[in-house]
């Protein structure tokens, strides 16, 4: 029983020190979205080696394997349609983790491209979607909101 309490401590604990650095992460998320939005793949992969190293550094979270490995998925993708078609499942994973966290500073959208059937995480309510870039910038909508 002692072993059980000491194992829930430590996740109660892993958990809070997640929440502290929860708008880290997202910072780290936002710059590979952005980079994928104006079609820069260089900067995309530099932004997806800063995500995985913040998120390694974090206390264990629920989500933080699953994340790790679709940030790996991501950073072996050559290419920027790669990139982006990779982005979907680092974006449904990363936005339980948003979810989750109590401690997110500022609204986060998620929202949707339709052509795709994609998902990505967002600062900011105004769609620009990471899947097309330029070419179709603004295709898409916000599904839901964590205030």
């Amino acid at each position: 029983m002692k072993k059980v309490s000491i194992v829930l401590v430590a996740m109660m604990l892993g958990y809070a020190s997640f929440a502290q650095d929860a708008n880290k992460l997202l910072t780290g998320y936002n710059g590979i979205k952005d980079a994928l939005v104006n079609g820069n793949s260089q900067a995309a992969s530099e932004a997806v080696t800063v995500l995985q190293q913040a998120v390694q550094a974090e206390a264990a979270f629920t989500q933080k394997p699953e994340l790790l490995d679709a940030l790996d998925k991501m950073a072996k993708a050559s290419g920027i349609e790669k990139q982006r078609a990779a982005l979907n499942d680092v974006s449904t994973i990363f936005w339980k983790l948003v979810k989750a966290s109590d401690k997110i500073n500022q609204p986060v959208y998620y929202q949707y491209c339709p052509m795709k059937k994609t998902y990505w995480v967002s600062t900011e309510k105004e769609i620009k979607n990471p899947y097309y870039g330029s070419s179709m910038l603004t295709c898409g909508k916000v599904v839901e909101t964590k205030q």
